[in-house]
């Protein structure tokens, strides 16, 4: 892939929500096996006053769902959003990148930027709440 002036730059990665629930005994055994799904939206965002600049948005949801091994315990459950922008340089405008943006290599380099923000921000959130992490996937 070239490198191109009209590269987009991420400026901003943040947590949407966070929600979680572990209800089961503390001191149990926290290495149950997740299920993790994830959902990805990759959009671009185009000004509609003058002066503006195109952003790039992609936006990441993840559940998990940690089974114990026990038919008695309870499952633990989490849920996560997170949004990352990418501000085009200024003077590029929708006409240069849809063409490119269209192309799924050019969404999976702004996925693969804010992919392991997320998984990382939502491993420490599992360590808060008791869970062994370290197996969750950094990458895609």
């Amino acid at each position: 892939m070239e490198v191109s002036t009209a590269r987009p730059k991420l400026v901003s990665f943040r947590t949407l929500s966070f929600t979680g629930e572990n209800r089961r005994p503390a001191g149990g055994n926290s290495a149950s096996p997740f299920a993790l799904t994830h959902y990805i939206e990759v959009g671009l965002a185009v000004p509609n006053v003058a002066g503006g600049i195109l952003q790039a948005v992609v936006k990441i949801d993840l559940k998990a769902v940690a089974r114990s091994e026990d038919d008695g315990a309870l499952p633990a459950s989490f849920h996560s959003e997170f949004e990352a922008r990418f501000d085009y340089p200024a003077g590029v405008n929708d006409a240069l990148v849809l063409p490119k943006f269209e192309a799924e290599l050019y969404q999976y380099v702004l996925v693969a930027q804010a992919f392991p923000l997320a998984m990382t921000h939502f491993g420490r959130e599992l360590q808060a709440m008791g869970f062994d992490a370290r197996d969750l996937p950094l990458g895609l």
